[in-house]
């Protein structure tokens, strides 16, 4: 599923490349009254997460730390609103954490997210654009933690949800995209994903 996913957002990626050339002065459709500009997106940015991760009956707070790269297509919609469909892709991050008595302990947390935005204007601007946006998903992760040269892996699929705030910055057929994002992950007793990334925007 993950190859599937990486496989399907690189062919997105590539959609421009069949726009018809650089077009500098795109003209929406209408569609039920709604002027539509389809944009593609790229975004990195750095992940703060709290694993809930529990051994032997005993909770801790796990904290991690990890890069994500995230690819989009979407819609503009009267140049007010945004739907999309985004993967994320996060690296591999590991902590050492002690669980009571039992220490030393390498907790590891992968991710491949594939969501729906929506993203919604905060007023109109010509310069800089605020705006805030809900996402739903899910989330492909790997978990797993190594104590005393034994290894426990948890491969699953799971239900994950993201609200963004955000500043946009048009420059004609390009826009950048700084955004500050909170994603949960319904994966072992709960993760929380804190993200800053930076991106641009195609429309074409």
């Amino acid at each position: 599923m993950k190859k599937v996913i990486a496989t399907s957002m690189a062919v997105l990626l590539a959609t421009p490349a069949l726009a018809g050339g650089y077009n500098y002065e795109q003209q929406p459709s209408t569609v039920l009254g709604w002027e539509i500009l389809p944009y593609v997106a790229v975004r990195g940015g750095a992940t703060y997460s709290n694993l809930n991760y529990k051994i032997n009956n005993i909770k801790e707070d796990v904290s991690l730390n990890s890069y994500q790269v995230r690819a989009a297509l979407g819609l503009t919609m009267d140049d007010a609103a945004r739907f999309e469909i985004e993967g994320s892709f996060f690296n591999k991050a590991y902590k050492t954490q002690d669980f009571g008595t039992i220490q030393g302990v390498d907790v590891s947390a992968r991710n491949i997210e594939l969501m729906a935005n929506t993203y919604m204007n905060i007023g109109h601007f010509n310069y800089i654009q605020p705006f805030a946006g809900l996402g739903a998903g899910l989330a492909f992760i790997d978990t797993g933690a190594r104590i005393a040269g034994v290894r426990e892996h948890k491969d699953s699929t799971k239900f994950s949800a993201m609200g963004t705030l955000g500043l946009s910055m048009p420059f004609g057929c390009f826009a950048v995209d700084v955004a500050a994002r909170y994603n949960y992950v319904d994966v072992a007793s709960g993760m929380h994903n804190f993200s800053g990334d930076i991106g641009v925007r195609y429309m074409f």
